[in-house]
């Protein structure tokens, strides 16, 4: 080789050496992540655990409306099923007084909270901190954004239709807390509707997501329903769903259903997946059977202290996602919602983790963060990378931290616009 290609090499194997040493620290830490797949085995276990408990059969198991049916909301049951001493049963019970708990035996089976510090147990198991009632009901102003009773708008050409405040477990994260109740309710029909009206009234909106609650909790003909009566609204041009069904109750996600969302194209499932060890085989199924579909997959994740607050737990779930056509869309900052200031982390650690990925990973791999302040929408927030500017160039600095100067054309003069 010449002496030019020599230092092409040169150069070139001392810039992979180092992003080799870059990529080390995560390969060390993501052995100790758990995921469903790593996991299955301890699930199991706990899965055979819940059936005895609850009377089940591996037939039940598979069956979304026996999951339904078998939510565990009672504290004594929980308790049998993970050994909890009775201080811990009767917090439960006092956080229930107030706050309603729920959660599917399938994401029961997910739980380890011997240890301590279980991401899925924090999510769907009251804590005794929600009773310090910190926040508000409606974090983000949904009350006063809503022209329909069961409709949203926060933007232009884009609402939200509240369905049903049915779920198959009850997140303690839950912006919506205050629509959740004592019991089961659908959006009565005439409210639906009444939405539906207004979107023929106001044909700018083009996209229209359902959400709940969880629609994917109705049977098959009411989601059919749901989703040609949007269809029969000429200006809509998007049809979206928002569900956490493939994450805590996979069963639901049935060649059936995938038989009625496939009526309904252009149609786009939003999923909120929080960590790991919720991607199990099942869960995997799920989204291979909806992405076979057609419906393109996104993921939501909401930033939770003591869940996905680590770079390397964040970036693993990421990972994950894209194993099973799941694309990571945004972390959104966990709201201030009544009773879960616990879960909140400050503001930086999501933009952290944003840089903490942006570079080091495939870029498909890297979501937007977002805040959403009280009726105003989202913020999406993101490492500053310009250091500074001047005329014909701006200083930036890459995801390394390295800085330099970029050229910067001049704002392009429009021919025939003289000053008169």
């Amino acid at each position: 080789m010449t002496d030019h290609e020599n230092k092409v090499r040169r150069v070139s194997q001392e810039k992979a050496a180092k992003f080799k040493e870059y990529a080390r620290e995560y390969g060390e830490a993501r052995k100790s992540i758990p995921t469903g797949f790593n996991q299955a085995e301890q699930i199991g276990r706990r899965k055979q655990r819940i059936l005895e408990v609850l009377g089940g059969s591996e037939e039940n198991w598979n069956s979304w409306q026996w999951q339904m049916r078998n939510r565990i909301d009672d504290a004594e049951v929980l308790g049998r099923i993970f050994d909890l001493r009775p201080d811990q049963v009767s917090e439960i019970k006092q956080v229930a007084g107030k706050f309603r708990w729920g959660v599917a035996p399938h994401y029961a089976s997910l739980m380890s909270p011997e240890g301590g510090g279980c991401p899925m147990w924090t999510q769907m198991i009251p804590s005794i901190e929600e009773l310090a009632m910190t926040g508000v009901p409606d974090f983000s102003g949904e009350e006063y954004s809503s022209p329909t009773r069961a409709l949203v708008r926060w933007y232009p050409d884009r609402v939200i239709i509240y369905s049903t405040n049915i779920c198959s477990s009850f997140c303690r994260h839950c912006l919506r807390r205050r629509h959740i109740g004592e019991v089961d309710k659908p959006t009565p029909e005439e409210d639906i509707h009444e939405a539906l009206d207004y979107l023929r009234n106001n044909p700018e909106i083009r996209d229209v997501l359902y959400t709940g609650g969880d629609p994917l909790t109705f049977g098959d003909d009411k989601v059919d329903w749901l989703l040609g009566e949007l269809g029969k609204v000429e200006s809509v041009e998007i049809k979206r769903i928002g569900s956490r069904i493939p994450v805590t109750m996979p069963q639901r996600i049935t060649p059936q259903l995938c038989k009625v969302l496939a009526r309904h194209h252009p149609l786009y499932i939003n999923l909120q997946f929080n960590h790991p060890k919720e991607i199990t085989p099942e869960a995997a199924e799920a989204c291979a059977r909806l992405a076979d579909a057609g419906i393109p997959l996104g993921n939501q994740t909401v930033l939770l202290r003591g869940v996905n607050d680590d770079p390397h737990v964040m970036k693993a779930l990421c990972h994950e996602l894209l194993k099973i056509r799941v694309k990571p869309y945004y972390i959104y900052h966990c709201q201030g919602t009544i009773g879960i200031e616990h879960l909140r982390t400050p503001v930086e650690t999501g933009i952290e983790i944003i840089e903490s990925m942006r570079g080091f990973t495939t870029g498909m791999a890297v979501p937007a963060f977002i805040i959403t302040p009280s009726g105003l929408g989202k913020t999406p927030l993101q490492p500053n990378y310009q250091i500074s500017s001047g005329e014909g160039y701006i200083q930036l600095r890459n995801w390394e931290g390295r800085a330099y100067k970029y050229d910067n054309p001049p704002p392009r003069r429009d021919e025939g616009n003289d000053d008169q």
